[in-house]
């Protein structure tokens, strides 16, 4: 395992939180949703990375790619679904993010202990 393919969303999610907690945005309510998706839709990115980083199958630039288009297409999905009046798209599409968050932490929560199980066992 390369520890800078793994390093590089670890890094982007913290200069991302540290940004978040010292320069706070102040944006009209209208627009928290779509805010609100396009964090949960980098942050599935961001451990999809990990995860790949962990499976030696990471790549900056699909990382990257993926990082910017799926945060523009979570938000243009809600952003759709206002328009013509089906909110619920928002609903699907925080589900389906959730959804992926958690499953690739528990993909990483197995790697992690599986690795340190192995170790230890040396």
């Amino acid at each position: 395992m390369k520890l800078g393919k793994v390093l590089l969303p670890l890094f982007a999610f913290a200069v991302g939180i540290s940004i978040m907690l010292n320069r706070p945005v102040h944006l009209p309510t209208v627009f928290a949703s779509y805010l609100s998706l396009a964090t949960l839709a980098g942050m599935d990115s961001v451990f999809g990375g990990i995860r790949a980083g962990l499976d030696g199958k990471f790549k900056n630039d699909i990382f990257l790619s993926g990082f910017i288009v799926n945060m523009v297409l979570a938000v243009a999905l809600a952003f759709m679904g206002d328009q013509i009046g089906v909110s619920d798209l928002y609903l699907a599409a925080v589900v389906t993010l959730g959804g992926r968050i958690f499953l690739n932490l528990s993909v990483i929560r197995r790697q992690l202990l599986e690795r340190r199980l192995v170790r230890d066992q040396k």
